[in-house]
């Protein structure tokens, strides 16, 4: 996992070959990156090879101690101080999909794709922030029968042609960096969306763990 500093632009990249996996180390490395940021800065998540997430690291347990610290790291994404651009390049899987939902301005390459293959791992999470990519209904589908959903499936201006698709995403971030950081802060809290979709998911989390047990 790498984090560079271009001046107010602070670009993480996922770079964990071969698919770009979250595991706990992750987790804690995206949740202490964004409380790190400051509200004048911008966060470009992007990733490395032809995967942006292949979601959990099927290697580490989904259900117990990995799902509350990927939890974290995802709220925290959403309770970012700084506005946070995301570009996922190829596939965006399980946690990968919601990494990039819980982005300010989430972008996406065209041939890429999403899967959210939730049940089939064991757990039930992600409404809340899958609901900020797709319509509701959408995302239940897609949570229920972990269909593949095509970039083309979503709203057309999140999707850019893959070799447009880094500059989009670093033109997003300094168009944001150069609006007014206070205005854009008042606006991303005034609007209260970001922490309603942490609080809902945090909910989603506490009542599957409260079930399982």
């Amino acid at each position: 996992m790498r984090t560079r500093r271009e001046g107010r632009l602070v670009r993480a990249t996922l770079d964990r070959p071969p698919v770009n996996a979250l595991d706990m180390a992750s987790y804690r490395w995206l949740g202490e990156t964004c409380a790190a940021m400051r509200p004048d800065e911008c966060l470009l998540i992007d990733a490395a090879g032809h995967v942006f997430s292949a979601g959990h690291d099927r290697g580490e347990d989904a259900t117990a101690g990995g799902l509350t610290v990927g939890a974290a790291a995802l709220t925290a994404v959403l309770r970012c101080p700084a506005p946070v651009v995301a570009a996922a390049q190829g596939p965006a899987i399980g946690a990968g999909a919601l990494l990039l939902a819980a982005a300010d301005i989430p972008l996406i390459a065209a041939d890429a794709w999403l899967k959210l293959p939730e049940l089939d791992v064991g757990v039930t999470v992600g409404h809340a922030i899958l609901s900020r990519l797709l319509p509701p209904a959408m995302a239940s589908r897609a949570l229920l029968t972990s269909e593949q959903i095509p970039a083309a499936g979503l709203d057309a201006v999140l999707v850019r042609p893959p070799d447009e698709l880094a500059r989009a995403a670093e033109d997003a971030a300094r168009t944001l960096l150069a609006k007014p950081s206070d205005l854009v802060s008042l606006a991303r809290r005034s609007w209260g969306e970001r922490e309603r979709a942490a609080a809902a998911y945090e909910s989603e989390v506490a009542d599957f763990q409260a079930r399982r047990r």
